[in-house]
């Protein structure tokens, strides 16, 4: 006798119940196996391909290759801070530290009225054809330094001047810009670094000194031949010679300029040789009178 429970037969229940159990057990058990089966799948080639698929591994060799970049550049930083100055820095760097060395000696730091003189100059420059052309003018307030040019950074020139000697000769702005102009040319010429140069400036320039010590001795080297240059060696006859003849090709353009001129020579030439405190001008730049000379066109000497 089958016994029925709400309609369904115990047995037959107890049978549905039990292919129920057994369904259900055998689907857990397919999707834990499924599962694991994935899970073993998901080793490092299968991330590395989603993650190229994702672009993240790009942008993480990026971001590597970024770091490479910014350390090489901070290494070439770092290393940069052990150079000397290139020689056109340098020249600029040594010219200053002897103005301040000699500070008192050449007496620039003085009050003094505006002379208009790096207007008048530049006017001049330009019109003998001298355009951006970079230049400062340092005044001195002695005697002992007349009037010379030092090399500046970047092409740079600084020329110097003694207040008391133009006052004494009582030179107009047109005489001065017209020495000045000599001492440009001079500096163009490459006299100066020439006589003042050193053979341990020329290998240190520019050079790397991280694994060495930084030698001083360079600079103190310069210091003493810009001493000599200015105050002693000055310019020879040839070179004062050339550097006249080059102001004879560029004032013939004009009269005027090219007559201020030679009666300027000739002025500075009556005025040194009647005032024994610049007897050693001609020591410096020989001569004025041997100016004149050359650029009489009657006599020309050399």
């Amino acid at each position: 006798m089958i016994t029925t429970y709400k309609g369904i037969p115990v047995l037959s229940k107890l049978m549905m119940m039990t292919l129920l159990l057994s369904a259900t057990a055998h689907a857990q058990d397919s999707e834990k196996l499924q599962e694991e089966k994935e899970l073993e799948l998901v080793n490092f080639t299968h991330i590395k391909k989603v993650l190229q698929q994702d672009g993240l591994s790009q942008e993480a060799k990026q971001k590597v290759k970024q770091v490479k970049i910014l350390k090489k550049e901070q290494k070439v930083m770092e290393g940069s801070r052990f150079f000397y100055p290139p020689e056109s820095e340098l020249w600029g760097f040594v010219s200053e530290y002897w103005l301040v060395k000699n500070a008192q000696i050449l007496g620039w730091d003085f009050n003094k009225p505006d002379y208009g003189l790096e207007t008048s100059f530049k006017s001049m420059m330009e019109k003998l054809g001298f355009y951006q052309k970079k230049f400062k003018i340092l005044l001195l307030n002695t005697p002992t330094v007349v009037r010379t040019s030092l090399p500046g950074s970047d092409h740079e020139i600084i020329l110097l001047l003694s207040v008391p000697f133009i006052r004494s000769l009582d030179l107009t702005k047109l005489e001065i810009s017209l020495l000045l102009l000599e001492d440009f040319l001079r500096m163009e010429a490459g006299y100066f670094k020439k006589q003042v140069s050193t053979d341990k400036m020329k290998k240190l320039a520019g050079a790397n000194f991280e694994t060495t010590k930084i030698d001083p001795s360079m600079v103190q080297e310069l210091l003493a031949n810009y001493d000599k240059q200015v105050n002693i060696t000055g310019y020879t006859f040839q070179q004062q010679f050339e550097i006249t003849k080059k102001m004879d090709a560029f004032l013939k353009s004009s009269p005027e300029l090219w007559n201020t001129y030679f009666k300027m020579l000739s002025k500075i030439d009556r005025f040194i040789k009647s005032n024994a405190q610049y007897k050693d001008y001609v020591k410096l730049y020989p001569s004025p009178e041997m100016q004149v000379k050359w650029l009489s066109p009657d006599e020309k000497v050399l």
